[in-house]
């Protein structure tokens, strides 16, 4: 094995990379494999998929991303087959990532039956296996995946991970996930140092791009609570300039007027704002149902798990402690969803009535409410004087 230092993760991630191309070419399951994972930009090599193996073709089947399918019959003939001949093993018997794409096969195929027979398939190899040392850490957690399936307990980061990302056994929970991320930086510049088959490493490759999508948006770039709330805090700044004419700015033009009336309106400025920052924003986010009650976040920060609660106050009618009231039932409806339990939320109020006097009691009432964050109060811009002030 040769040694490679590879101390920067995205230099790593394209040696291993061009090393998993080198050793796949000539596989045809370990090509569709990293088809299957986004990393074939090419596309599959083609090979004759009728001359290959029974193993093979189910293998391939089951990663679900050609048009050749395998009959259930020919399915059911593989899974009859016993794991070893004349005490030789066959193929599967060490193959981890092969026998989890042949079990997504019998998944697809919805078969009671076949399911039975998945299961004693795999009874004749793969206890021994996750007890014995042929298997490297990764290839028990795919094992341990493969018996057990959701109740699976796992020794790496990786494996579970892959899991999340391919969304067979998401991590709702915030912490548990960037915990698993934490480690899993670990693992995967050890792989500089290691000889891992072709499999395992685009597994880590896969990983290690989620990862980057997930959470490597926004803190390159500094930000955090404080910096976010900061932003939100400073937008008057450019309130200054909104378009809100009396009369035409060019020769024969009508005067324009950028009116902000509504909850959506405020919404979408403050997605116009921070879209070109935060590049996962999302917006209209439907939570798990509470009873008659289907919570919705207005905007959502996955790279901060934060969530951003707006509110507008039209007129007078909209008092500011039933304001603090809506803001405590989201907060508490948003922490019943698992995913958004620990997620960190900010109330942003557009004031139209731009009642000033009584903007820093309510930022003191919604901060008492368990779970706030950061509260931010912005009033229309003065120039907005076709309503009256509150």
């Amino acid at each position: 094995m040769v040694s490679v230092e590879r101390e920067n993760a995205y230099q790593l991630r394209e040696y291993l990379h061009h090393k998993v191309i080198m050793s796949a070419h000539a596989d045809p399951f370990k090509c569709t494999f990293m088809y299957f994972l986004g990393l074939s930009k090419d596309g599959v090599p083609a090979f004759d998929f009728a001359t290959l193996s029974l193993y093979q073709r189910c293998a391939i089947a089951g990663l679900g991303v050609l048009e050749e399918t395998v009959p259930s019959k020919d399915i059911s003939r593989l899974l009859g087959q016993a794991a070893k001949i004349d005490s030789t093993p066959r193929p599967w018997v060490s193959d981890m990532f092969g026998v989890m794409a042949v079990k997504w096969l019998a998944g697809q195929m919805n078969d009671s039956r076949i399911t039975r027979e998945f299961e004693n398939w795999i009874s004749g190899f793969l206890s021994q296996q996750i007890g014995g040392d042929h298997l490297n850490l990764f290839e028990k957690d795919i094992a341990a995946y493969i018996r057990s399936g959701e109740s699976a307990d796992y020794d790496s980061a990786c494996v579970p991970l892959f899991l999340h990302y391919k969304t067979i056994r998401r991590i709702d929970d915030h912490r548990s996930r960037m915990a698993l991320i934490g480690s899993f930086m670990g693992e995967f510049r050890a792989q500089a140092q290691r000889d891992a088959s072709a499999a395992l490493l685009c597994l880590m490759i896969y990983v290690f791009d989620q990862v980057n999508q997930d959470v490597a948006v926004v803190p390159p770039k500094g930000w955090s609570l404080d910096d976010l709330l900061e932003f939100l805090e400073h937008i008057p700044v450019g309130l200054k300039r909104w378009t809100w004419e009396d009369s035409g700015r060019t020769r024969g033009a009508e005067p324009v007027k950028w009116p902000v009336e509504n909850e959506y309106h405020v919404q979408n400025l403050l997605y116009v704002l921070l879209g070109p920052i935060f590049k996962d924003i999302a917006d209209e986010v439907n939570l798990q149902p509470v009873g008659q009650k289907n919570p919705r976040i207005d905007l959502y920060l996955p790279s901060l798990h934060t969530v951003i609660e707006v509110k507008y106050r039209k007129d007078t009618k909209k008092s500011f402690p039933a304001l603090i009231g809506e803001i405590a039932e989201d907060a508490s409806l948003y922490r019943a969803d698992t995913k958004y339990k620990d997620a960190r939320i900010v109330s942003f109020l557009w004031d139209y009535t731009r009642a000033t006097q009584e903007h820093a009691k309510f930022k003191e009432g919604v901060m008492k409410i368990d779970g706030i964050d950061g509260c931010i109060v912005v009033s229309a811009p003065s120039t907005m004087d076709d309503r009256p002030q509150g």
